[in-house]
């Protein structure tokens, strides 16, 4: 757009995501541009000036950071050149921790490993809450030992250990009287190795929960019988387990 006598408009780009999320305690860092020299840039976080920049040039990055404060908070930019006055401004949702949790597993047999490496409980500023889990699983440990051994023979035509790994998250909240409370859905990951990380992400209705990582894990191999290797696939091991941490 052009204004009176063919001078461009003054305009201001947002150079940063328009919608930041990010956790209290965090620094961000905003950048702008103004397609004009100005006389002035000034920042207003919820209202308040926190920072000028006088006589921006134009198409020159600025930049303003802060350290996140939980809550809902606009940040605005002003450019102002000859009496007029532009603005553009982000809306920064900043999210808390309110708890965590980690926790192991190794079944007695040590053939599989669970571990819930991160559970993280946070609340968004509109008062909902959601878990971030990261996990490790290792199957099929003892297979591994036995093959090692000499004692069985791993398949060269596919996989030697499959895994199914349930990652949930239960809570106890009293809902509609003599109707249990609906728990977010597993996720479930299907693993064709003896090893694997994953994350997940659930929506839950209460700061009281609790984790789980399940695994069933099968494993696979050639059994010798006499010193003779038996070219038949077989089940050698099957085992499950759980892992559970309380928020």
């Amino acid at each position: 757009m052009m204004g009176g006598g063919g001078t461009p408009d003054l305009e201001i780009t947002l150079r940063s995501s328009e919608s930041p999320v990010n956790y209290a305690g965090e620094s961000r860092t905003f950048k702008v541009t103004v397609n004009l020299n100005s006389d002035v840039l000034r920042w207003k976080l919820d209202g308040v000036v926190v920072q000028t920049n006088n006589n921006p040039t134009a198409n020159t990055y600025y930049t303003y950071t802060d350290d996140a404060v939980f809550g809902s908070h606009e940040l605005k930019v002003e450019a102002e050149k000859d009496g007029v006055v532009v603005s553009k401004s982000w809306t920064w949702n900043v999210d808390r921790v309110v708890n965590n949790c980690s926790n192991s597993y190794l079944s007695m047999s040590g053939e599989i490993y669970i571990e819930i490496e991160s559970a993280i409980l946070y609340e968004r500023p509109n008062g909902t809450y959601y878990v971030h889990v990261d996990w490790f699983v290792h199957g099929c440990q003892t297979t591994n030992q036995r093959a090692a051994n000499g004692e069985i023979v791993l398949p060269l035509d596919g996989p030697c250990c499959q895994m199914i790994v349930k990652t949930g998250v239960s809570w106890d909240y009293l809902g509609i009287p003599g109707e249990p409370s609906p728990y977010p859905p597993e996720q479930v990951q299907e693993i064709d190795l003896c090893s694997g990380d994953g994350s997940n992400t659930f929506e839950v209705q209460s700061r009281e929960c609790r984790v789980f990582v399940e695994l069933h894990t099968e494993c696979f191999a050639y059994p010798i019988v006499g010193g003779v290797v038996i070219p038949l696939r077989t089940v050698v091991a099957e085992e499950s387990g759980s892992c559970y941490c309380s928020l």
